[in-house]
């Protein structure tokens, strides 16, 4: 008798044990650390069949080990794949849906029932969770074989009118559904399908990959409401096949990002995002799985300012005073300026006296730092320019066009996030050559009324072909702040000669910022001009 029940007391252990192994639920993530997913699975998930299809579903979230998944074409397949999981389940019409391994306290939905469904989602440990599940309409096919031909960037961008418009729409009914006391220090997360691309990855150092630099709406709409892009922040470099998420069951298709998990809120933290596009039996829908981590920060250390190193270089295109032209030489330069910032000018993207690379992105994966390109012109198949490089995420990046000169200029502004949650603009200028300074103080007065007008602050660096007391310093220095250089070394052209200094860094307002360090380096080789950092103290600035 005993022994009977002592064997089947470890059968039902060993039931149970089964059952934790399988199911998601059963063992929740340390406290502060979640999983978001967001994923249209479909038609429910049945494309596969009935049964297999959603268990397919739940299997690939299940080994994900998403904590949350805001899901896209549910259409009746919700509450099985839930309870496969152990999860929560809030459905909202027969599109949208949350699944949570975490209790979901509140019904906050706004907007459309079809395309929008919202939850108070309870994290362990006290902590609370805005999140919303969301499906954006498109006005046109332009993903299925042949149908962008003849389309230009106008055309493409229009097709995806729709989901901007609704974009507009959901992020303020979201605004004004959690504008109370209430929900005061909750961070708010939104993910699903927004049928629609990123500004971030239709850019101009993308070109070879995407054919249009587009500045999308809807993904604009996101971030000019403070929400980040997660993915593109902790994946600096665009790889349109590996970023996409639509899609893994049409490989001929245009292969685009177009679901996201956005978030706003500075308790939160992004760790990991990743696209998941795989199944051992098949993957179960044409949309690729997004599944973010995040952790959750209690004591955000806060700081009265922040240090920056930023850094211009004229890199020359990467040919140094040998006559060769080696970027790998360039990188070695900038990696061992350690900057946060720099801004690089004589910049080729895909030219073929520099070998048809593309420059910016190549020090961007040098660098492991996020780049921006603007072109001044088209040069042998290619284009012709200056970059940037952050380590902090860019938010938007804007060519500001210049009066023509001897050749055709742009200043290139970045905008970018810092680690409180402030926007900085740097612009990177290069200015015309010659020595008649008409067509440089031309360019100079277009550039100040730019920087009249801008609402952030903003460090202003680069080449501008003149020296102290020429009245185009005069004019940007006004209102600013200079990174003086050392007395006895302040000369930057040339490198192997330095005669003049005519390679700046200035700051604005002047209250914001403090000079700590100011330094032309002394390289002779790699470029005509030697680079100049400057450590920079961001006061009022929040560091964490």
């Amino acid at each position: 008798m005993h022994l009977l029940k002592t064997i089947s007391t470890l059968f039902l252990v060993l039931v149970v044990c089964c059952w934790l192994a399988d199911g998601v639920a059963a063992d929740a993530p340390s406290s502060g650390e979640f999983g978001v997913m967001a994923w249209n699975i479909w038609h429910g998930g049945r494309k596969d069949g009935e049964i297999v299809g959603p268990k397919r579903v739940a299997e690939v979230i299940q080994r994900s080990e998403a904590d949350i998944v805001c899901m896209q074409e549910t259409y009746g397949s919700g509450e099985m794949i839930a309870e496969e999981l152990g999860f929560h389940f809030q459905p909202r019409g027969t599109n949208c849906s949350i699944l949570s391994r975490f209790p979901i306290s509140e019904d906050i939905s706004v907007f459309e029932p079809f395309k929008s469904v919202g939850g108070l989602i309870d994290l362990p440990g006290g902590k609370r969770v805005a999140v919303y599940s969301i499906w954006l309409p498109y006005d046109k096919e332009i993903w299925a074989q042949g149908t962008r031909e003849g389309l230009d960037a106008n055309a493409v961008q229009s097709a995806c009118e729709a989901s901007a418009a609704d974009a507009k729409v959901l992020l303020a009914a979201i605004q004004s559904r959690l504008d109370s006391p209430k929900y005061a220090g909750v961070p708010i997360v939104v993910a699903g399908d927004f049928n629609s691309m990123s500004h971030l990855d239709y850019a101009e150092t993308t070109r070879d990959q995407y054919a249009f630099a587009i500045q999308w709406p809807t993904s604009l709409e996101m971030i000019g409401a403070g929400f980040r892009d997660p993915y593109r922040e902790l994946h600096p470099i665009v790889d349109r096949a590996a970023d996409r998420t639509w899609t893994p069951r049409f490989p001929g298709q245009q292969q685009d990002r177009i679901d996201y998990t956005y978030y706003r809120g500075e308790p939160l933290i992004a760790t990991a995002s990743d696209v998941i596009d795989t199944h051992a039996e098949g993957f179960p829908s044409d949309h690729a799985a997004l599944h973010t981590k995040f952790r959750w920060i209690d004591d955000l250390p806060k700081t009265k300012s922040l240090k920056l190193k930023v850094a211009s270089y004229n890199i020359k295109r990467g040919q140094g005073n040998d006559g060769r032209v080696d970027l790998a030489r360039t990188a070695e330069v900038l990696q061992k300026l350690k900057p946060d910032f720099v801004a690089l000018q004589e910049v080729d993207e895909r030219v073929s006296r520099s070998g048809n690379v593309n420059q910016a992105m190549e020090l961007g994966k040098q660098l492991n730092m996020h780049p921006a390109f603007g072109s001044f012109m088209a040069l042998d198949e290619g284009r012709f320019g200056m970059a940037c490089l952050s380590k902090y995420p860019v938010r938007h990046v804007t060519s500001v066009v210049l009066p023509d000169g001897n050749e055709p200029r742009i200043a290139l502004a970045v905008e970018v996030r810092l680690p409180g949650g402030e926007s900085l603009m740097f612009v990177n200028v290069h200015f015309d050559w010659v020595d008649d300074d008409r067509y440089r103080f031309a360019q100079a007065e277009c550039l100040r009324k730019y920087l009249d007008q801008l609402a952030i602050p903003y460090v202003l660096l680069g080449d501008f072909n003149d020296e102290p007391g020429s009245r185009t310093l005069e004019l940007l220095s006004k209102g600013a702040l200079e990174a003086k250089k050392p007395t006895g070394k302040r000369l930057t052209w040339s490198s192997t000669e330095p005669q003049m200094e005519i390679d700046f860094i200035f700051t604005a307002p002047i209250e914001r910022w403090k000079v700590i360090m100011v330094d032309v380096i002394d390289e002779t080789i790699a470029s005509d001009h030697r680079p100049v950092i400057a450590e920079l103290e961001f006061v009022g600035a929040t560091d964490n």
